[in-house]
């Protein structure tokens, strides 16, 4: 991510987590990090900020089910990435999230 300078405004735990990440209709994109609210996904296009997408993603490389959430676009690089806050993500997605962030 870019280093502007500004301290950490972040309310949540973020971890690293490297993934393919599937924006239904768009196609696969990188996710770089992750944390119970959002995630930041890398791409050189943009969109407005507040763009809705659907997203769908698992948390590990088993045959577990996706999780499958709405996310808005709440900033964005241009020409690096956005970060996506989550939309009414179920409660069951939200606990393995949380149980993920705290196992990694």
């Amino acid at each position: 991510m870019v280093d502007t300078g500004q301290p950490d405004r972040r309310r949540q735990k973020r971890i690293h987590f490297i993934k393919e990440v599937e924006v239904v209709g768009v196609g696969m994109r990188r996710c770089s990090d992750l944390c119970v609210d959002g995630m930041y996904l890398e791409t050189v296009h943009s969109v407005p900020v507040g763009t809705i997408f659907d997203l769908k993603f698992k948390l590990h490389d088993s045959d577990e089910q996706p999780i499958k959430v709405q996310a808005c676009v709440h900033y964005i690089h241009p020409g690096v990435g956005m970060g996506l806050g989550f939309v009414n993500l179920k409660p069951e997605d939200l606990e393995r999230i949380k149980q993920f962030i705290e196992n990694t």
